[in-house]
């Protein structure tokens, strides 16, 4: 028997973060077409009406929502003893499956509960009254139209069904009720997580998350799609830093399904991506989510689809010395003056996938520099159409105006050029009161000494290693040396700051650039837009040459540095 394979998303991450309308565009645009709605706690008093309207939601963006899944412990009164639990439980079951009617979802499921720790003694009373609720809910959901009722297997004894012999009892005694009265109750499924494993109280593996996986194969209806840690502890996506920090094989588990195909008791089975997302309620973690999520998907189209070959693990970059400032990896900016104009979204969205830091936007005034790539109208229509920081590098005459002009948008950080600035201090005191980052940039032929008083005001400083205004320039002959002499500067005044470089930042130069202590290196023409290869092989050889600059640092020229 064939197995087909479809991907899907969890809509968790979104809770209290993002409307559904948006995370149904950005599936649309991903070709996601399925959708599992995780709850909330507000949904079970919701009218119909509100559903009525999401299930329309979806369908004007070609999204089904296919499934419905607890996202909290919030239906385990059924393993509670404290009058009303039990009750509220099975109100709140009744309900949710009547949402999931609403929606048109196939399948309904929850993870059972969890028995209170210092009650384990009432963990088999628990199961008898899960199942017996259970087994009139199958009949509740064939009334109300849903196909399936689903169970999560989890990771510890207090929330069964765990080991593979509590996945079989419970497997086996609700699919014989619904075999025993096939016309009157709703089939019984698990919905497994490749990223469960279980590890006892000994901090010994018992079980781990393939042999659980495998456990569940004559029940399994669906599958959640997240990556985990060696201790089944932290659970993440599948962006390339991640993968790199994961243990979960995503590709293994598809092969696992497809010479399995026999064993389980369905031919289609869908496979949601589930992650809570960066973390809930900052402004510097939640647009995150978006480029978490698009990659994470890119990433399981490949692997989980088999639509193409995966693309291979980049690990990133984390060697450091001491000297300099303590930050996870080298930042990669790409230079948005760099895209073609005529095609600046479709550019934008696959800078977005490659997993960079932020955006580098040149504003020029043709007059500081000969040159006017881009203006504040591009900055005014990115700040909603992207959720990267937005890195400003203002090459002007007049840097108080166009600050003034950037005081309302988006934007993260804004470099201002010693060589223009009247009052330097007074402007970069003024960015930072805007509660924006200030940079100040120095041109190729300025000494360092012009910015040792503005040190206490700025929060970066951007070399420049090509005289400002135009891209394709080399690199000037002093540039490895100044940027050495910068980060010198930097330590000898006891200041931990970034030290970003512009110019030239090619294959080539990389390298020897963060060997001397740079620390966000301005992409463009010369490396992540270079025309030899595709933006994701770009962004492979970028990180190849960071991590040779790292390993140089390490040598005793630079030991002092």
């Amino acid at each position: 028997m064939s197995l087909k394979l479809n991907l899907g998303v969890k809509t968790d991450p979104i809770e209290y973060r993002y409307s559904f309308p948006w995370l149904f565009r950005l599936l649309a645009e991903e070709g996601i077409q399925l959708a599992q709605l995780g709850t909330w706690f507000e949904l079970y008093q919701l009218p119909d009406e509100f559903f009525v309207n999401l299930r329309r939601e979806a369908e004007d963006h070609g999204i089904q929502i296919a499934s419905m899944f607890t996202a909290h412990r919030e239906l385990g009164g059924f393993f509670r003893r404290e009058a009303g639990f039990e009750q509220v439980a099975r109100r709140n079951f009744e309900r949710l499956i009547e949402v999931g009617a609403i929606l048109g979802a196939i399948s309904v499921g929850s993870n059972p509960g969890a028995v209170l720790r210092d009650q384990m003694g009432t963990k088999a009373d628990g199961v008898n009254c899960y199942i017996r609720h259970m087994k009139e809910l199958m009949h509740f959901a064939h009334e109300k139209g849903v196909s399936w009722l689903t169970i999560e297997p989890m990771s510890c004894l207090a929330e069964p069904p765990t080991l593979p012999d509590e996945v079989a009892d419970m497997g086996r005694e609700l699919t014989e009720y619904h075999r025993q009265n096939p016309d009157t109750t709703a089939a019984i499924g698990y919905c497994a997580d490749i990223a469960h494993g279980y590890i006892d109280q000994q901090d010994q593996v018992g079980y781990d998350h393939i042999q659980l996986f495998e456990a569940t194969y004559p029940w399994l209806y669906e599958v959640h799609l997240k990556n985990t840690d060696a201790r089944f502890n932290s659970t993440f996506g599948f962006g390339p830093e991640e993968r790199a920090k994961g243990i979960v094989d995503v590709p293994h588990f598809r092969d696992l399904l497809k010479k399995n195909a026999e064993k389980l008791p369905v031919q289609e089975m869908t496979g949601y991506l589930e992650i809570g997302g960066p973390k809930l309620g900052r402004d510097y973690s939640d647009h995150q989510l978006e480029n978490q999520l698009r990659s994470s998907l890119r990433y399981l189209k490949e692997a989980f689809l088999g639509e193409t070959e995966a693309a291979p693990d980049v690990r990133p970059v984390q060697s450091r010395v001491d000297s300099v400032p303590a930050k996870s990896s080298v930042e990669i900016s790409p230079s948005m003056m760099c895209v073609d104009a005529l095609n600046f979204e479709s550019a934008l969205r696959q800078v977005e996938t490659l997993g960079v830091d932020m955006l580098h936007m040149d504003i020029m005034d043709g007059h500081f520099v000969p040159n006017m790539p881009m203006g504040l109208a591009v900055l005014e229509r990115l700040q909603d159409a992207t959720h990267l920081p937005l890195d400003v590098h203002l090459m002007v005459s007049d840097n108080d105006f166009f600050v003034q002009q950037l005081a309302s948008m988006r934007v993260s950080q804004i470099s201002v050029h010693l060589e223009s600035a009247l009052h330097l201090d007074r402007t970069l005191s003024h960015i930072r009161d805007l509660g924006i980052k200030a940079g100040v940039a120095i041109n190729p032929g300025t000494p360092l000494s012009a910015i040792d008083y503005v040190l206490e005001r700025i929060d970066y400083v951007l070399v420049m290693t090509v005289n400002p205004g135009y891209a394709g320039q080399k690199m000037t002959p002093a540039s490895l040396r100044k940027i050495a002499d910068c980060h010198e500067l930097l330590v000898s005044r006891g200041f931990d700051l970034p030290i970003q470089v512009d110019g030239n930042v090619s294959f080539e130069n990389i390298p020897g650039m963060v060997a001397a202590g740079a620390t966000n290196l301005v992409a463009g023409t010369s490396s992540i837009f270079h025309k030899s290869g595709s933006m994701q092989e770009n962004k492979r050889r970028m990180l190849e040459a960071i991590e040779a600059g790292l390993a140089a640092r390490k040598k005793p020229e630079f030991a002092e540095v």
